[in-house]
């Protein structure tokens, strides 16, 4: 699993890879984590969340949004996945965080240069994030 950002005037894009498909939502929760995390300002938190989407790009596109909604209006910043279920969709997680004062940096996901999907050998994705 892993992810790397490229910078663009506005944007952020970032590249995910991973063996499995549920890696490339959890290499995505790990960058958006290092993107927004701060010092915990309360303990350890478990949330639950479910995101949907007609294709599998605008999934992951629907996963980062959840991410950002919850920073956003919550201050909750997910840190790991617990667990991850894939389905035909829908992706549904449990996932350890803390609440702090994120940075604000992201303002949308884009579906600009959207891509999520597979080779011979690996699973990857690109979202491009408006910043």
């Amino acid at each position: 699993m892993s992810y790397r950002w490229l910078e663009h005037t506005g944007e952020l894009e970032l590249e995910i890879g991973g063996s499995a498909e549920t890696d490339v939502f959890e290499a995505a929760l790990d960058a958006l984590a290092e993107l927004l995390a701060r010092k915990p300002t309360g303990a350890p938190e478990h949330r639950d969340i479910i995101a949907s989407a007609h294709d599998r790009p605008a999934l992951l596109a629907a996963w980062l949004e959840e991410l950002v909604f919850l920073a956003e209006t919550e201050g909750y910043v997910a840190q790991r996945v617990v667990e991850i279920a894939v389905r035909t969709g829908e992706v549904s997680a449990t996932l350890d965080g803390y609440r702090c004062e994120p940075r604000h940096l992201v303002k949308a996901v884009t579906y600009h240069n959207l891509v999520f999907g597979r080779d011979d050998r690996r699973w990857h994705a690109r979202v491009v994030l408006d910043v």
